[in-house]
């Protein structure tokens, strides 16, 4: 995939393309229907597919106090859009002064004169413009003078409730991964790059790689069993999520959450590596030992529960 940073950068992008315009903040099922529709439309007009989004989250900018916090990072939702198959992305710096851009302006500098798509995807619910006082009849509205094709997508349900990102975080946060599998249709993963920890786990016999997710949604602490991808690798894994009492004086609120993996099957270094991490199910909760040989066989018996697990799949 094209990744296209900024708008002085859109004459990079092929003219006549078939577009989706979002945050596509996890991208779940109902962002799912949106860009497979896109990439089907593309492919039958044998055109390119785009992807526009933003970053930061535009209420970071126009609506601060109620900012949530993302599902994932830009970078993981980039990977998972080049592996649904859209062809280019404009990433838009959503900042004060393109927050002041008019609805009017959006549709006919960026959509047609700027990106000349011939077409555009979106939620049912889609804004856009300063106030964000454009909505969806307003930009069809637009398009017909402009001459470009506009089809709001209506929200996806799951037992009755539109699938959401706000709903999907708080099922993580609970702990409900069958449920959030569900509504992400497909497994829950992180992104993240291996960072240099203390080695205590290659002590042990078990060398865990420290992960740093740039804002990921995580499920309660635990340990996990998971499959890891390194490039075009799957490897079975260990996932922690934890304060590591084991090793810890006293546990405070203050004190970081330690986030690593266990790839079961894999020798080497991994720092500076970008992993990504399915959770499958989860082993057990964190706990404290009283002695390192009983944590040593806790995480010996976690090793074979998940490759039990995993080798069902």
């Amino acid at each position: 995939m094209n990744i296209i940073q900024g708008l002085n950068n859109m004459h990079n992008i092929p003219r006549g393309t078939v577009s989706a315009i979002g945050i596509f903040d996890g991208v779940h099922r109902g962002h799912l229907e949106i860009i497979n529709r896109v990439v089907r439309r593309a492919k039958i007009s044998k055109a390119d597919s785009l992807v526009i989004t933003f970053s930061p989250h535009p209420y970071k900018i126009i609506k601060p106090q109620s900012n949530p916090p993302l599902l994932i990072s830009l970078r993981h939702r980039l990977l998972m859009l080049e592996r649904l198959g859209i062809g280019y992305c404009l990433v838009i710096d959503f900042d004060h002064k393109f927050a002041e851009i008019s609805a009017q302006a959006f549709a006919r500098d960026i959509l047609f004169e700027g990106l000349k798509t011939s077409a555009v995807y979106v939620g049912e619910d889609f804004r856009f413009g300063r106030d964000q006082v454009g909505d969806i009849d307003m930009l069809k509205l637009l398009s017909r003078d402009l001459g470009f094709e506009v089809i709001a997508v209506p929200h996806l349900k799951y037992r009755g409730r539109v699938i959401s990102s706000s709903w999907i975080r708080q099922e993580i946060k609970q702990g409900n991964l069958a449920l959030v599998n569900k509504l992400l249709g497909r497994p829950l993963s992180i992104y993240g790059q291996v960072i240099k920890g203390d080695g205590r786990g290659k002590l042990l016999g078990f060398p865990t790689a420290n992960l740093n997710i740039e804002h990921e949604a995580i499920p309660p602490m635990g340990v996990y069993a998971a499959k890891v991808y390194l490039e075009n690798n799957v490897y079975s894994g260990l996932f922690n999520i934890g304060h590591r009492p084991t090793f810890v004086r006293k546990v405070k609120p203050e004190t970081p959450l330690t986030i690593e993996v266990y790839l079961l099957d894999f020798e080497g270094s991994l720092y500076g590596e970008f992993l990504e991490v399915e959770f499958i199910k989860k082993i057990r909760p964190e706990k404290k030992f009283t002695k390192i040989p009983h944590l040593v066989k806790a995480m010996k018996d976690d090793a074979l529960l998940a490759r039990r697990i995993l080798s069902r799949l």
